[in-house]
């Protein structure tokens, strides 16, 4: 097994999906958690779940012209992004601005097992490795603050890291705050 090493993300970062490969995923998501319902346009509605959540944004209909996020609902900021994947930490909070019909989300927990799970590989790539199933991910957003286990010499971290370095190492003591994180 690949050594892994705590690192923090400085900068909100959209991957350029779609990207293929498979990775080794520490555990898997455990804990359920509803899907509320789409709100009205451009009304913030936070992530009151206690974990963070993956949300996967679909048009279905409607025109989508922003999702924002933000740490409350007073201070969001434009992803850029019109539809896919969005990170959202606990107690941030999300809006869609959108027209012409209510676009459809579905809420994930990305929360991990902390202790127990064994690994599982998500495989992604085409072919898929073995044992894998085919797939794709998604555009995705990991916002800054965003705490990782992952191996230095693996994709998901050259990714993370390319056209400017927004990982940095974990500090003890400062990063030490309870946020939610993601492992390879």
């Amino acid at each position: 097994m690949a050594a892994l090493a705590r690192y923090v993300l400085t900068a909100n970062v959209t991957m350029p999906w779609p990207a293929t490969w498979s990775e080794t995923i520490q555990g898997a998501a455990n804990i359920p958690i509803p899907t509320p319902a789409v709100p009205a346009t451009g009304v913030p509605i936070s992530n009151p779940y206690g974990v963070a959540v993956a949300i996967t944004i679909a048009a279905a209909g409607s025109t989508i012209t922003a999702i924002s996020t933000g740490s409350n609902s007073g201070n969001l900021s434009a992803t850029g992004l019109l539809a896919g994947s969005v990170f959202l930490p606990n107690d941030w909070a999300i809006s869609v601005a959108y027209t012409g019909g209510t676009p459809t989300w579905t809420w994930l927990s990305s929360e991990l097992p902390q202790s127990g799970a064994s690994s599982q590989v998500c495989a992604v790539s085409n072919p898929a490795p073995p044992g894998g199933q085919l797939g794709t991910i998604p555009q995705f957003l990991f916002t800054a603050g965003t705490p990782f286990w992952l191996d230095s010499a693996g994709l998901l971290y050259a990714a993370l890291n390319a056209g400017g370095g927004a990982l940095r190492a974990w500090i003890d003591g400062t990063d030490t705050i309870g946020r939610p994180g993601i492992s390879n």
